[in-house]
């Protein structure tokens, strides 16, 4: 920075008045838009995150089907069940940032979990948006009854399969991390972008985790939300 000062200062007086005026206009409007930048973030970074993992508890999380167990065990959310089944968070927002670490069963190949935003329904299985985890499409969003896959879809499957190549790492425990604001939304994988959309419609609702029946416990730890 003192580089730049001080060849600027042996250059400014061969610069004419017109030309200087623009330049230090421009340098005043950078400098107010890194202000209003870092104000943004301090903002967003006040906000408290939300424990969704508490020790040895799982106050605040209810099953909609049966399961074989659902525990907290040291930090951990174990969930195991036979058929397909959402947990579903009592907590809900609208814009926010979830994120948290999950570990899937090795003893199935084809197994399904996902991290459930803005899901909504009394009962049974809900409808909103899960951030995929498995093997075959780790970290893309999918619609629940509401259409289905919309990241990756038809246009974007390349871009998709660049952005998640080598990312995903079956076993070792993986971060998840969902920003959504309106009807945006972006999922990172060990923090890389792989998914986002601008298309969401359903604007508020519960986080969830889910087991699809087959294999053994899916485990999720260090789970937490922020509101933007």
């Amino acid at each position: 920075m003192l580089l730049v000062t001080q060849t600027f200062a042996k250059v400014a007086p061969l610069i004419s008045p017109s030309v200087m005026k623009m330049i230090q206009g421009n340098c005043l409007f950078c400098t107010l838009l890194g202000m209003v930048a870092l104000l943004a973030s301090a903002k967003e970074e006040s906000k408290e995150w939300i424990n969704l993992c508490e020790d040895n508890s799982t106050k605040g999380w209810t099953p909609r089907a049966k399961v074989e167990s659902f525990e907290s065990v040291d930090g951990e959310l174990n969930l195991l069940s036979k058929v397909n089944v959402w947990v579903l968070s009592d907590l809900q927002m609208k814009d926010f940032v979830v994120e948290g670490e999950v570990k899937i069963p090795l003893d199935y190949e084809g197994f399904n979990s996902g991290l459930g935003f803005r899901l909504v329904g009394d009962q049974g299985k809900p409808k909103g948006y899960q951030c995929e985890i498995d093997q075959k499409k780790p970290a893309a969003i999918y619609g629940i009854g509401l259409g289905g896959w919309i990241y990756p879809r038809k246009g974007t499957e390349a871009e998709y399969s660049k952005r998640v190549q080598g990312l995903f790492d079956a076993n070792s425990w993986n971060h998840f991390r969902i920003r959504c604001i309106g009807p945006k939304a972006k999922t990172f994988l060990n923090g890389k972008l792989v998914a986002e959309t601008d298309q969401l419609v359903q604007t508020k609702g519960s986080f969830g985790i889910q087991h699809h029946g087959k294999g053994g416990s899916v485990r999720f730890r260090k789970l937490r939300a922020r509101a933007l």
